[in-house]
C-alpha cells in the first residue's frame, strides 16, 4: 500500500503530498520557533479560560447549596457542573473538523465572545434551571468549541515535543482552577460584592486571556478537504481502545472537583478551608502536568498516562480511610498531580493516532465527544450514592474508584497495541 509523505509548504495554503512506494515517511513537523511557542501561549489562555472554569464548579456547588439551591440535592446540583463538562468535551465534534477544514480563528473569535456573555449570565442566574442553560450549556458549550481547536493547532507544530508542548498548554487549566475560586471565595465574602461581583471579575479575566489567544495562535496551512467527521479512526484499535480507556476513567475523575469540600466539612473541616481544596487540586494538577512535559519525551506518553490512570484510582480508593484535614490535604494534592497528568497527556496520545496533522480536529473531537457522556453521567451517579443525612461518602467513592480502574486496565491494552515492541511508548 503506497504510503504518503505530507510536507508543510509556508508559501502555500494547502497540503501537498507526494506519493512513495517504499517505507513511510513521517511529516515534518517545525518542533519550536517563536511562532510555535506563541502557540503554545496562545492555548495556554484558552485552557485557563475553558478547563480552568470547569475544575472550579466545586466551589460553585458548595456555594449553590448553602445558597439559591440549597433546597436541592448534591446529586441535583452536580448536574450543573455535568452538564458543563459534558458540553466541553462534546462540542469538540463539532469544532475539531472545522479546524481541520477552515482553521482555528473562525470559530475561536466568535466564540470566545459568547463564552464571555455566558460568564456575565451565568451572574444573574438565581434559579435551577438558569444555571443549567447558562453556565451548564451554553458555558460549557463555548468552553469545548474554543479548546478543541487551540489543541490542534499545536499539532501541526510539534510532533516528537507534542507531548511536552500540550502539557505545558495545559498547565492553564490548574492554573485557571485555583485562582477562579480564589476570587470567587474571597469576593464572595467582601460586602458589597457577592457573587454576581465576583463572577463578573471572573469574566471580565477571561475576556483578557481570550484577546492574547486571538493573536498569538496563529494557524498553518493544512488543510483537509473530504468528510467532515472520520468515523473510520474508530477501526484502529489504539485509538478505539484509548476512547473506551478514558471514557471509564472519566466516569470517575470529577468526584473529588465536585465533592471533595462537602466531604471535608462533614468530617470537620473548617468551611472556608473546604472550599481551597479546589485550589489545593489544581495546584497538584499544575504541578503533575509541568512535571510530565517535561520528562514525556523520554518517559513515553502513553506510560505517564497508564500509570497515571492506575494513581488516581488508587488514591480514590485509599480517600476511604482519610477524614483528617491533613490527610485530605494531601490525597487532593496527589490527586491533582496525577488527574492532571491524564488530561494533560491524553490530547497528545490521542492526536498520535491520526495519520496527519490535517486530521488531528476530527480524531480530538470524535475522542472527547464519547468521554464527555461519561462526565455527563459520573459526577450526578456519583452524588446519588451519596448519603448526605450520614454522612456516608463510601459508595459513590467505590463507584467512582472501580470505573477509574477499569479504565486503567483498557488503556494498558491500547498502550500495547499502539507500540507492542517499544518499552518507551
Amino acid at each position: 500500500m503506497a504510503s504518503t509523505k505530507y510536507k508543510l509548504d509556508p508559501d502555500s495554503d494547502s497540503v501537498s503530498a507526494t506519493k512513495k512506494e517504499s517505507q513511510p515517511v513521517q511529516p515534518q513537523f517545525p518542533e519550536g520557533g517563536v511562532r510555535a511557542w506563541m502557540v503554545v501561549v496562545g492555548c495556554w489562555c484558552i485552557s485557563f479560560v475553558s478547563f480552568g472554569i470547569v475544575n472550579a464548579f466545586g466551589v460553585y456547588e458548595t456555594y449553590y447549596l448553602d445558597t439559591y439551591l440549597s433546597d436541592y440535592s448534591p446529586s441535583t446540583v452536580a448536574w450543573i457542573g455535568s452538564i458543563q463538562a459534558f458540553a466541553q468535551f462534546s462540542a469538540t465534534i463539532i469544532s475539531g473538523p472545522l479546524t481541520d477544514r477552515y482553521g482555528p480563528m473562525v470559530v475561536i473569535w466568535p466564540v470566545s465572545i459568547l463564552l464571555v456573555v455566558a460568564m456575565m449570565l451565568t451572574s444573574l442566574c438565581t434559579e435551577f434551571y438558569q444555571f443549567i442553560v447558562c453556565q451548564g450549556i451554553l458555558l460549557g458549550a463555548c468552553s469545548g468549541l474554543i479548546f478543541g481547536p487551540a489543541f490542534s493547532v499545536i499539532g501541526h507544530y510539534f510532533f516528537k515535543k507534542r507531548g511536552m508542548a500540550m502539557a505545558y498548554a495545559s498547565t492553564g487549566s490548574p492554573i485557571g482552577g485555583t485562582i477562579y475560586p480564589i476570587i470567587m471565595t474571597a469576593l464572595i465574602k467582601t460586602p458589597n460584592v457577592g457573587f454576581a461581583w465576583a463572577q463578573r471579575v471572573c469574566a471580565f479575566l477571561s475576556l483578557f486571556l481570550l484577546l492574547i489567544a486571538a493573536v498569538t495562535i496563529h494557524a498553518t496551512p493544512l488543510r483537509r478537504k473530504g468528510n467532515l467527521f472520520l468515523f473510520e479512526a474508530f477501526k484502529s484499535p489504539a485509538y478505539s481502545l484509548q476512547v473506551v480507556g478514558l471514557f471509564l476513567v472519566v466516569f470517575g475523575f470529577w468526584t473529588p472537583y465536585f465533592y471533595i469540600a462537602t466531604y471535608a466539612k462533614a468530617h470537620g473541616m473548617p468551611a472556608v478551608l473546604a472550599s481551597y481544596l479546589f485550589a489545593i487540586l489544581n495546584a497538584g494538577s499544575f504541578f503533575g502536568r509541568m512535571v510530565v512535559g517535561t520528562f514525556a519525551q523520554r518517559l513515553g506518553q502513553f506510560n505517564i498516562v497508564t500509570f497515571s490512570c492506575f494513581g488516581c484510582a488508587i488514591l480514590l480508593f485509599s480517600w476511604l480511610k482519610i477524614d483528617t484535614p491533613a490527610g485530605l490535604i494531601v490525597l487532593v494534592a496527589l490527586f491533582g498531580a496525577s488527574s492532571g497528568v491524564i488530561i494533560a497527556m491524553m490530547m497528545s496520545t490521542l492526536a498520535h493516532c491520526a495519520p496527519h496533522p490535517s486530521q488531528i480536529g476530527a480524531y480530538l473531537g470524535q475522542a472527547t465527544a464519547v468521554i464527555g457522556l461519561a462526565a455527563l453521567a459520573g459526577p450526578p451517579i456519583t452524588g446519588a450514592l451519596i448519603d448526605v443525612k450520614n454522612n456516608n461518602y463510601s459508595q459513590g467513592i467505590i463507584f467512582s474508584a472501580s470505573f477509574m480502574m477499569a479504565g486503567a486496565l483498557v488503556f494498558t491494552f491500547a498502550r500495547y497495541v499502539f507500540a507492542k515492541d517499544k518499552l518507551i511508548a
